[in-house]
């Protein structure tokens, strides 16, 4: 995490004299650039169904208590916008924006932990997976640039080729996401690609010679292409009351579909909540 720090100070140094330079930025006014703030936050207690990527996973139905926010502060930016986020929770620096294009300097967590005490799960997800070597998180630092094709969609991509991890190559996301109404109902769809290399699979989802037993043979992943898709509708209840459900799929990549970590090959959440409007 210190080596990913590093490279966000110098390249935020960087956009940073960018962001005020007349020149590189002419969207930015004076006025956005010295009260430029805004944010919200919300608090969600939802039952979720969850059908978790890894061997011997435990199918999960319960609650789940969710915090969602985002604040920005003169080009400073941290996000969690839940399932609802057009892309991974994160935070990062905005240097350009006008009303069709933004781009940002962005930190965000691709990949999660695995096999170790402090893993973010749901319901013991991983218990299926003791013996194997503990996987550490990748957070990354990259460009994520932002198209508004309308005031109803949007897309979006991430390039991220800096990683805290040894094992790793450059990660690239895109996200396409559109929403609609209809009376007081609003309804959302996203759709996702997430490309990987093979060292970055294989580091996730390969078994070594030093970790392979009965259960968990030896495997080489290879790169690929994760796939997702999420609809979801929200209706307001009342002020600051929310009704809330969505339902998402995330297909795994091909070349890690013989891993002996995984089983099935397509992860999914399904999920009601409440949701209440802190600010």
């Amino acid at each position: 995490m210190y080596k990913l720090l590093g490279y966000w100070f110098a390249l935020a140094t960087l956009t940073v004299f960018l962001g005020l330079n007349p020149t590189a930025a002419t969207a930015q006014t004076s006025d956005e650039e010295d009260n430029s703030h805004d944010g919200f936050m919300e608090a969600s207690f939802a039952f979720a169904a969850f059908d978790s990527r890894f061997v011997d996973a435990p199918h999960h139905f319960g609650g789940v208590l969710n915090l969602r926010f985002n604040y920005q502060w003169k080009g400073f930016f941290i996000e969690d916008k839940g399932l609802r986020g057009l892309g991974l929770p994160g935070m990062g620096y905005n240097f350009y924006s006008d009303p069709t294009w933004s781009f940002d300097m962005y930190i965000s967590e691709v990949h999660t932990s695995i096999g170790v005490d402090d893993s973010d799960t749901i319901n013991d997800e991983q218990n299926g997976l003791v013996g194997i070597n503990p996987r550490k998180i990748d957070n990354r630092l990259g460009l994520r640039a932002t198209h508004y094709i309308d005031e109803t969609s949007a897309l979006r991509v991430l390039i991220a080729p800096f990683s805290d991890l040894e094992h790793h190559d450059t990660h690239v996301a895109l996200w396409y996401g559109k929403t609609w109404q209809y009376f007081n109902a609003n309804f959302y769809t996203t759709f996702s690609a997430q490309y990987d290399s093979s060292k970055t699979l294989n580091y996730y989802y390969g078994v070594s010679n030093s970790e392979a037993s009965d259960k968990f043979p030896v495997y080489q992943a290879g790169s690929g292409i994760t796939l997702g898709a999420e609809f979801g509708i929200s209706y307001p209840l009342a002020t600051d009351w929310v009704l809330e459900s969505s339902i998402k799929f995330t297909r795994l990549p091909s070349s890690v579909y013989n891993s002996p970590l995984v089983d099935p090959k397509i992860e999914s959440i399904a999920h009601i909540s409440i949701v209440y409007v802190l600010f």
